[in-house]
């Protein structure tokens, strides 16, 4: 059955997964609604669905959270109807911030018909993490952390727990749980290795934290990763308890992870900046990587990926524009989609439906101009063709695409129970 033929469904009952033929072209994808950002320079680096699969929520080099309501989308896509309206007249909120945005997560509860659970945290450089309305835009709490010299830290990673009571944030060096109801100082905070000089623990700052939707899909464990290349398990609830750590293999290259997802089926994936692998691994074995796939990424931008709802598929961006739909169960089986001229960063699947939403952008640099540092000479090395290891990317400025798509994708709804 395919996407368009569905009928409406019930998250509590039905999982959707992606029915697809293996090559570079036999995929049943419908660009549905598409927006393109206004503004030289301007670009998405990320876009997460709400819980309720109403909203869209993005996160742009300008520094602005954007929300977007695609309700009347869904509900037209359910009912098989023809979609007019661009993404871009369905604005919610827009709200712009001074220092870089990090990061931020929707509540896991949130829900259209209830203003109460409207929010959602973000943390933004140099302040405190926010709980913001998604209404007015107002800040209902804040929660901040501070190191031992007492001096603010900026989370560079948040997230919810799954029953919403506790946020998670990660720092350099160190981690930090709050409680919901309670704003201001973290119940608990514990750093991620006992010290500098000690070989022992998780290093670096940490980039990426995963909270699994479920407490039966990976037994009350959350997973954390930091731009050194490691990777840490710790128990939901006490994050003074440590339960291993690990490296991101050397062998599939990288700088740093800074994505981490748990795949609906309990598997644990990661992938690291200017890696072309994405690596998955059942928690329960970690002598090796359960599964790899491949994707293009020779760049420092956090390039994201998710999982259809029975966990088999994943997503990914490419950085030619191409969104590539990997089975994780067939080794080396992928399909790839022509979405974007540009490179895709940000990558989400809808909670109950088979719609995808893709962001789209990077930085460029004409010829003859500065990167904004007056540092001309390394402009000119990026912009050579000849390769150097310490550049990304090669750029070609004429392949600029800024924009936010949303595909629909043929698939089959099966009984939770069967996943």
């Amino acid at each position: 059955m395919s996407a368009n033929e569905a009928e409406p469904v019930s998250s509590n009952k039905y999982i959707y997964e992606f029915t697809i033929d293996g090559g570079e072209t036999n995929i049943t994808a419908k660009k549905l609604q598409s927006n393109v950002l206004d503004g030289k320079g301007n670009f998405y680096k990320s876009a997460k669905w709400s819980p309720d699969g109403s909203m869209i929520a993005t996160n742009s080099e300008d520094n602005s959270l954007c929300i977007y309501d695609l309700s009347d989308t869904v509900i037209k896509y359910s009912n098989n109807q023809q979609q007019q309206d661009s993404v871009s007249n369905n604005v919610v909120l827009v709200a712009p911030h001074g220092e870089t945005l990090l990061d931020y997560a929707w509540y896991p509860y949130m829900s259209r018909h209830d203003l109460a659970t409207g929010c959602l945290i973000e943390s933004v450089r140099e302040h405190p993490i926010q709980l913001r309305d998604m209404h007015t835009g107002a800040v209902r709490a804040s929660y901040r952390a501070f190191d031992t010299k007492d001096v603010l830290m900026s989370a560079n990673a948040v997230a919810f727990s799954a029953d919403a009571q506790s946020i998670y944030s990660g720092y350099p060096g160190a981690l930090a749980r709050f409680d919901v109801q309670r704003p201001g100082l973290p119940v608990d905070q514990v750093l991620t290795s006992p010290s500098r000089r000690c070989k022992d623990g998780m290093k670096g700052v940490v980039s990426c934290i995963a909270v699994p939707q479920s407490i039966s899909q990976t037994g009350a464990h959350m997973a954390c990763a930091s731009f050194s290349g490691h990777i840490g398990i710790r128990a939901l609830g006490d994050i003074n308890n440590s339960v291993t750590w690990w490296r991101f293999p050397q062998e599939y290259g990288g700088s740093g992870v800074t994505v981490l997802r748990w795949s609906p089926n309990g598997t644990l994936w990661a992938a690291s900046r200017r890696s072309d692998y994405i690596v998955g691994w059942d928690i329960r074995d970690l002598r090796g990587p359960l599964a790899v796939v491949r994707r293009q990424c020779t760049t420092q931008q956090r390039m994201e990926f998710d999982f259809d709802g029975s966990g088999r598929h994943l997503i990914a961006g490419e950085m030619d524009g191409a969104i590539s739909i990997h089975d994780t169960f067939v080794d080396g089986t992928a399909t790839k989609l022509q979405g974007h001229g540009d490179l895709v960063a940000g990558v989400s699947s809808h909670p109950f439906y088979s719609l995808v939403a893709t962001a789209s952008g990077q930085r460029h640099f004409e010829n003859g101009s500065s990167d904004g540092s007056g540092n001309v000479e390394m402009h000119n090395k990026m912009q050579s063709t000849e390769p150097d290891e310490h550049c990304e990317a090669r750029i070609d400025v004429k392949r600029r695409d800024s924009s936010l798509n949303i595909w629909s994708v043929s698939a089959a709804y099966l009984p939770m129970q069967h996943a």
